[in-house]
């Protein structure tokens, strides 16, 4: 009993490790707000503050239900090439309800090529300055302020660290705005070895022009084609590995040229999706099955012992009748004058034949 009770404690402790554990090497990109940092960094309470210095700025005019950038720099201190640095886009520092989808701004576009407020990049050694853009949509002109976060490791301690804000204020839409149209969303993701259509919706643009590059590669352009009214369609290259390619229209019309943020469209290969309730279902199962397994293999060689000890012992004891079934029977229960046992288990048969 107290061995099964062993077995089923470590199987259970060795179950729930990464259930309770902390993820000092980051969690993936995702939608968190910044109270993440202690549940993904490690404990909150041991979090030291982060050396770095942390900037934040707006590209160009933001106005209500047109993208804009918000960038960041992060600068000052000097990672481990296997470190990861987590940053967070955040509009309040009480740790919940901070995201931008909270103050009604809508992440399109992040700098891996997702929709997340929380991004995770790798650090280099090479490198003292990391530049991150983030690219959203206001739905209203009401005055947000925006911080940046991060989270990041160093000597086997977590630290952290929150810019100060910056308050962003959307504008109303100028009338005759070459402009994208405001239910537009980017696309964010494709496969291999296609070549990818982009659509492009607009509103009044009357020329079109698409820059493009591949991250830290030479700029390139694409001639766009109006295919209906204000839907332009251009062609990305086929995508042979696992990349992102960065891309912005430059639109004219009647009013002031503009110049979209850049949108990161990322190709690779398709990601393996892991249900993390059937995973450990399965777990448990295995558990139950080698306990199973333990058990019985013990009940079968404690056994086989037992008998064979049995056994053993049987033939040890004398038979209570002194007979022994080795030998012919004694005349009278007795040995023949002058015989001993050994004399009589080879040559009593004849002896009772008359032959001796």
């Amino acid at each position: 009993m107290k061995r099964l009770t062993l077995i089923l404690s470590l199987f259970i402790l060795l179950g729930f490790t990464s259930i309770g554990g902390a993820n000092p090497g980051g969690v993936g990109d995702g939608n968190f707000d910044m109270q993440c940092g202690g549940a993904c960094h490690g404990d909150s309470s041991q979090n030291q503050t982060s050396p770095v210095s942390l900037d934040l700025v707006v590209d160009g005019t933001p106005y209500v239900g047109l993208p804009v950038s918000l960038t960041a720099t992060v600068s000052g201190v000097q990672f481990n090439s296997a470190d990861k640095i987590g940053l967070f886009l955040l509009t309040d520092t009480t740790g919940h309800s901070d995201m931008p989808i909270d103050s009604d701004w809508n992440v399109i576009s992040d700098i891996n090529g997702g929709t997340n407020n929380y991004v995770e990049i790798e650090a280099s050694s090479f490198t003292d300055e990391y530049t991150v853009s983030w690219t959203l949509t206001p739905t209203n002109t009401d005055e947000t302020k925006f911080y940046l976060s991060i989270h990041h490791g160093g000597s086997d301690v977590p630290y952290f660290a929150i810019s100060s804000g910056i308050i962003v204020t959307p504008l109303p839409v100028p009338e005759n705005l070459p402009r994208l149209a405001n239910d537009f969303t980017p696309q964010i993701s494709r496969e291999l070895g296609d070549i990818t259509v982009m659509l492009v919706e607009t509103v009044d643009v009357n020329n079109l022009q698409i820059e493009w590059q591949l991250i830290e590669g030479d700029t390139q352009f694409a001639n766009a084609t109006l295919n209906d009214e204000g839907n332009w369609v251009f062609e990305l290259p086929i995508a042979l590995q696992p990349s992102i390619i960065e891309w912005r229209a430059i639109m004219e019309g009647e009013g002031p040229t503009q110049v979209t943020p850049w949108f990161r469209i990322a190709a690779q290969e398709p990601v393996l999706k892991i249900d993390q309730a059937q995973l450990y279902t399965q777990s448990f199962a295995f558990c139950i099955f080698f306990v199973g397994l333990v058990l019985t293999l013990h009940n079968r060689f404690s056994k086989g012992h037992e008998e064979v000890t049995l056994s053993e012992i049987g033939k040890a004891i004398p038979s209570v009748h002194g007979e022994d079934t080795d030998h012919p029977d004694l005349p009278d229960g007795q040995l023949p004058e002058g015989w001993t046992m050994e004399q009589w288990k080879w040559y009593g048969q004849d002896y009772l034949e008359g032959k001796l």
